[in-house]
């Protein structure tokens, strides 16, 4: 049974039965009223520790100034661009149509549905990290927020106009230099898009503070809770999901949406284990007596691609930029390919695979194209260290360019 507590519970659904079961405990702790429209909102996040924050928030765009710019010049551009809609004439409508094309505003998407939530956390995992499921109450929210337990949807007709101007702060006129409250709220959007009915959409409003959930999450009265989702789970809740018929067409119900969910099925059926396409690893070098080289661990066929499935970006540095801190340009003369007054890196020193420890020989046993992929010039037998003749692909630091 999930209890209250004056801390953050780490709870943890491995299935999705036991997400629902979770679900479902956590909404009959929370006493939902019958009053209430609806239940608990769910938002589904690819990473456990993404905070909630909105995108103009994590571009750096929060200020007012800037988000007035962006509001004002989606008002403008957007009638050419809208061929197929009716652009809507309120504030809110208007706000609400940029955050449903990715247009950055204060605005962070919930549903009513945990599936769909559950849904847009695990879509876009492989796996290889652990997703998460944030569980609102929005009327304690507001409650807390506006000293009313109620939610407005400030932009349908006929709405009680006390209660849009109630929560009308939230939303400034452009240019005004009002700053919106402190704390989100919790607000319904008029379905403006096919899409905002399909995954059942509704909005919590950031305001002007970034880290405003926070005090929501913990202590008493809290209505904010996270349901975590292992990352070694996430494919198989992802087929039981698609199962129950929550894919791609549900939450995108057009061709682009039937598109998707066809990738998303078959890419699922096939697994790959982490040593497939490996042929070597990392061991104390025999050519560098103080470093490390690339050795064999199985026969290695002559023409082979070496190291498939590799991380192949790429990143060029200018000569001119380089640091000039000893210990640090030494990773760039060490790793580095050269090409004229250019350092082409991995985009980070810390991402350093093995075919950036290849040792050098003038009888190489393999060879680079002009893609940087490595193939084995002969048959390499298990045990022996791999090498390739680096100016075949790379000058020398400290050779003048070459123009």
């Amino acid at each position: 049974m999930v209890k209250s507590s004056s801390r953050e519970q780490i709870l943890t659904a491995t299935s999705l039965t036991k997400f629902l079961k979770t679900v479902s405990e956590i909404r009959k702790n929370w006493n939902f009223s019958r009053d209430d429209v609806g239940g608990p909102w769910f938002r589904g996040q690819q990473r456990k520790h993404w905070p909630l924050v909105p995108n103009i928030v994590r571009i750096g765009c929060g200020d007012r100034e800037t988000e007035d710019e962006i509001r004002e010049e989606f008002a403008v551009r957007a009638p050419a661009l809208s061929r197929f809609e009716t652009l809507p004439t309120s504030d809110w409508d208007l706000y609400f149509l940029m955050q449903h094309y990715g247009a950055p505003t204060r605005l962070l998407d919930w549903t009513d549905s945990p599936a769909i939530a559950l849904y847009f956390a695990v879509r876009d995992n492989p796996g290889y990290y652990d997703s998460a499921v944030w569980m609102l109450d929005p009327y304690v929210l507001n409650k807390r927020v506006t000293g009313k337990r109620e939610i407005v949807a400030p932009s349908a007709p006929g709405a009680n106009p006390k209660d849009v101007e109630r929560v009308n702060p939230w939303l400034p006129p452009r240019w005004t230099k009002r700053k919106p409250p402190e704390e989100p709220i919790a607000i319904f959007p008029t379905h403006i898009a096919r899409r905002i009915s399909s995954q059942k959409s509704s909005f919590t409003v950031h305001g002007s503070d970034e880290s405003g959930f926070l005090r929501f999450q913990k202590g008493k009265g809290a209505c904010l809770t996270r349901i975590v989702v292992p990352g070694h789970a996430v494919r198989d809740i992802r087929l039981d999901l698609q199962n129950y018929g929550i894919d791609e067409t549900l939450i995108f119900p057009d061709l682009e949406g039937l598109g998707r969910a066809l990738v998303t099925s078959y890419r699922d059926v096939k697994i790959d284990r982490p040593h497939n396409g490996v042929y070597v690893r990392l061991k104390p070098s025999k050519l560098d007596k103080k470093g490390v080289g690339v050795f064999a661990i199985r026969t290695i066929p002559k023409g082979t691609r070496i190291f498939a499935d590799e991380n192949e970006e790429l990143c060029w540095i200018p000569k001119s930029s380089l640091p000039k801190r000893k210990a640090v340009r030494e990773l760039y003369d060490a790793f580095a390919v050269i090409e004229k007054d250019r350092y082409g890196c991995p985009t980070s020193f810390n991402r350093l695979t093995p075919a950036w420890f290849l040792n050098e020989s003038k009888k190489p046993n393999t060879r680079s194209d002009e893609n940087y992929d490595f193939f084995a010039l002969r048959e390499i037998a298990a045990g022996e260290e791999l090498t390739v003749d680096y100016s075949t692909f790379s000058r020398y630091p400290g050779k003048p360019s070459e123009h």
